[in-house]
């Protein structure tokens, strides 16, 4: 198992992928809404983006003919049969699992914005670079559409700031 880390470099204003010996294996930028962003890795760079009110899915490639898909309801990667997503939360952090036959990673996200972001590689497949990126941006996706979404709750539930 290999464990990688992200790690927000402000100058840059993007993530930073590295590896445990802290080689920079690739980035990951977002837009200020975590809707689009730009994946570099050793392969190239690969435009990423992230659609519906909640943000459940992230696609990396063109948005009309995506090469990645993560979606739990169909997962598709390429070199990777069998590929599920799935996506859990609990209070301190969200969790994305990528599966398929003989891999497994497990890429982890603070749910309160602090921190580095995890990602456990388990098993080898072309592309995995990509794959870990771009199951980082879904994650802060989905962290971003949930934090908009209480606000909004907040907001409707006190009658609106400044009242």
């Amino acid at each position: 198992m290999t464990t990688l880390t992200l790690s927000r470099d402000n100058a840059r204003g993007a993530y930073v992928l590295t590896g445990p010996d802290g080689t920079v294996l690739g980035s990951l930028a977002a837009d200020r809404r975590v809707r689009h962003g730009e994946i570099v890795t050793a392969a190239g760079t690969t435009a990423v983006h992230s659609s519906g009110m909640r943000r459940r899915s992230a696609c990396a490639g063109p948005e009309q003919a995506p090469v990645l898909r993560l979606d739990t309801t169909a997962a598709v990667v390429p070199g990777l049969p069998g590929a599920r997503w799935e996506v859990t939360r609990d209070r301190s952090r969200f969790t994305g699992v990528l599966t398929g036959t003989g891999v497994q990673v497990v890429v982890t996200v603070p749910a309160g914005g602090s921190g580095p972001l995890q990602a456990e590689v388990q098993g080898e497949f072309p592309g995995w670079d990509l794959a870990v990126l771009t199951a980082a941006f879904a994650l802060l996706a989905r962290r971003h559409a949930d934090t908009m979404f209480t606000a909004a709750l907040v907001s409707v539930a006190t009658g609106g700031a400044g009242r």
